[in-house]
């Protein structure tokens, strides 16, 4: 399955997440349990601290008599104030050579040879930076006036967590990958925005052209909806030629308006079925600088005014209204001009009916780099032979009661150029 452009940046950013999340961890825990050295200290347990940085009390809670012998109950306390865990300990203390384990609580007990030795359970086997672990044990033995005056404690000191460059590294990453989350949602609503804007603006501009164009058809009914195929022909042939989105859009619009000075054409002279004269073939000529004359305004639409101007120049330079020759005809010009040809060839005119399929291959062929630009005949070729000049034929056709059914709306037309 196809993934969209938002849904595999979305992926991008949680397999970066992801990463940094699981490198943080990495680290931290290999930084827990890397030793930097080893603790091996005497501590004092009659109140006398050897050290302000780990020490521990001891407190006799309770003694009582058995049958043969006592039964004596300590509590212990151990501090660290290190500014490193202390993992993997022991304690050793003496104890008398005839004690034996009753009881012993938050730590492992057992004795050897007189040295009863302490080890954590696996909830306290690291003692906290600037914490404190408590344990305690009860013994049995003859001496009733045994308390333990010394524990040697063995450890390990781990690194210090917050001197990690690499976690260091990590935070600075993590907090550059926030911003740029948010601001990619930022980036998204603001293009949301823009977007519903520009179609906005799209569908104004097409309406206001579209009410324009009407005009035209209502005075030739032998050309109506010539502008909008124009229009499709004109656009596809610009995507065809991998021009940009904005090019393609501009050229849809220079389609619509190319034939915009025909309204300053006499009807009679528009829709005369005979032979013209002189006179009315140069106003039906006239209707290029009636067009350009009439679109001046229309600057911010780069390319419109040019080609309802030179629309009809030829690549031979025997076209009017100026005599432009080859690629000094505007590009979007020689684009509407042979589109515009190859609908004038498909469709019914007063004079004479459409030309077939093969006989409007075989004029366009020869009329290339003669009359038009070969390097775009070849498109227009094209979307004769792979059928898309029948599918805008069938979008932009009416029926017998006059209404049209279009399938591609004016959504779609041009804003699927545009990526709308």
């Amino acid at each position: 399955m196809k993934l969209d452009k938002t849904s595999e940046t979305l992926l991008v950013f949680m397999a970066v997440l992801v990463i940094i999340v699981t490198a943080y961890y990495v680290e931290d825990i290999s930084l827990r349990n890397n030793v930097s050295l080893e603790y091996n200290q005497d501590m004092s347990l009659t109140g006398v601290r050897l050290s302000d940085k780990v020490y521990s009390t001891c407190q006799k809670v309770k003694q009582w008599k058995n049958a043969t012998d006592y039964g004596l109950q300590f509590e212990f306390t151990l501090y660290n104030n290190e500014k490193s865990n202390i993992s993997n300990w022991t304690i050793d203390m003496e104890v008398p050579e005839d004690a034996e384990i009753a009881d012993c609580w938050n730590a492992g007990a057992t004795i050897r040879d007189g040295i009863l030795t302490l080890t954590p359970l696996s909830y306290n086997s690291a003692i906290p930076s600037d914490d404190q672990i408590s344990f305690g044990y009860i013994i049995n033995t003859k001496d009733n006036n045994f308390a333990p005056t010394m524990m040697h404690l063995v450890g390990y000191k781990a690194a210090i967590v917050s001197d990690s460059a690499i976690k260091r590294v990590i935070y600075i990453a993590f907090v550059i990958w926030a911003v740029l989350f948010v601001g990619f949602f930022v980036t998204r609503f603001n293009l949301r925005n823009y977007r519903e804007k520009q179609k906005t603006d799209v569908k104004i501009i097409l309406q206001s052209m579209n009410t324009f164009i009407n005009f035209i058809d209502a005075k030739d009914p032998y050309t109506r909806g010539h502008s909008r195929r124009v229009a499709m022909y004109a656009a596809e042939i610009a995507k065809r030629m991998h021009l940009s989105e904005d090019e393609v859009q501009n050229v849809y619009y220079a389609g619509l308006l190319h034939d915009a000075g025909k309204i300053s054409v006499p009807d009679a002279v528009l829709n005369k079925p005979g032979k013209l004269s002189e006179d009315e073939r140069r106003q039906i000529q006239e209707h290029t600088i009636a067009g350009g004359d009439m679109l001046k305004q229309l600057s911010s639409l780069r390319g419109i005014r040019e080609t309802a101007l030179y629309h009809h120049e030829r690549y031979d330079g025997k076209g009017y209204p100026e005599g432009l020759k080859g690629e000094s005809i505007p590009l979007y010009a020689r684009i509407v001009g042979v589109a515009d040809s190859y609908d004038a060839m498909s469709s019914n005119r007063v004079y004479r009916r459409h030309l077939n399929k093969d006989e409007i291959i075989e004029e366009i062929q020869q009329g290339a780099a003669t009359q038009f630009d070969p390097n775009i005949v070849v498109y227009m070729i094209d979307m004769i032979n792979d059928g898309y000049v029948n599918v805008v034929k069938m979008e932009t056709a009416e029926r017998e009661e006059g209404s049209r059914d279009f399938h591609l709306t004016e959504d779609d037309i041009p804003g699927v150029y545009m990526g709308l």
